[in-house]
């Protein structure tokens, strides 16, 4: 693996906003994550939370359908990707299984270490990203736009865009709020309510709230990305197999299957780097 060392830039302000440069994510980084379980879970609505079975299912669909995108619209310019709010780099290894790409990642919780199969991960945020500019041929947001600060989505996507080459691609997930079941809290309707509602509700959900989540569609990603100078190559809905729901909703994610369809769980989208 090339050393990304040619490509780091200097750090400024995330120097100064963010958990340790150095060593690993802490325990309490792990459970206060968007989707840790709570003790026990709260309700009837505890069941609702994915075991690790389910989220590997999960993951591997998810990597396999974003991998098919990445093999059908990147490049082949430098052989690099990134992945922006990777996390502990369990996407980012399964992607890295269906492409030829070598990639890094960046996620503001954690320390520089390693993903499980050794590819380089760094402390970062999307609207200052620690790489030199045009270095990758693309960049994967998957279920991260939600997670930006609306004040910060469009710094955030011109910096991705400044890390791309031209013609590089950014492709990734954003999941619909306005699903009846939403995805983060495990609440129904969660997405149709104002933030301050949202707020309160949330104490009945399952899962921890974490860093924050907003409602936002594929229009808002779609209209900031074209402003930050990408076009638009693709944007589908995508819904994950029953077998990734939990064993208690299986029933009901078969019967939606074809609804689903129509109301998406998420979409799926590919925007390009304008030269």
């Amino acid at each position: 693996m090339t050393s990304p060392k040619v490509m780091l830039r200097s750090r400024t302000r995330s120097d100064l906003r963010s958990p340790s440069w150095g060593g690993r994510a802490t325990h309490q980084t792990r459970r206060t994550s968007p989707g840790a379980r709570q003790t026990g879970g709260i309700g009837l609505v505890g069941n609702l939370l994915p075991s690790p079975e389910e989220w590997a299912v999960r993951n591997q669909a998810l990597a396999q359908t974003l991998a098919e995108l990445v093999n059908s619209h990147a490049p082949t310019k430098t052989g690099r990707g990134l992945e922006v709010g990777c996390q502990w780099g369990v996407l980012l290894d399964c992607l890295a299984g269906y492409t030829t790409l070598r990639w890094w990642g960046v996620d503001p919780v954690i320390g520089r270490h390693r993903s499980r199969s050794g590819w380089e991960l760094f402390n970062g945020f999307a609207d200052d990203l620690p790489f030199g500019d045009s270095v990758f041929d693309c960049v994967v947001l998957a279920n991260v736009y939600e997670h930006i600060d609306p004040d910060r989505r469009a710094a955030s996507l011109r910096e991705i865009r400044r890390v791309l080459v031209p013609g590089g691609i950014l492709v990734g997930q954003l999941p619909n709020p306005h699903f009846p079941l939403e995805s983060h809290s495990k609440l129904p309707f969660m997405g149709w309510l104002p933030p301050r509602w949202q707020d309160t509700y949330w104490k009945l959900s399952p899962a921890r709230r974490g860093p924050g989540f907003h409602s936002v569609t594929i229009r808002d990603l779609r209209r900031r990305a074209e402003r930050a100078g990408f076009e638009r190559l693709l944007v589908r809905n995508f819904s994950y197999p029953p077998e990734a729901a939990p064993t208690s909703v299986r029933w009901l994610a078969r019967v939606l299957e074809r609804p689903m369809k129509v109301m998406p769980w998420a979409w799926q989208f590919v925007f390009s780097r304008s030269r």
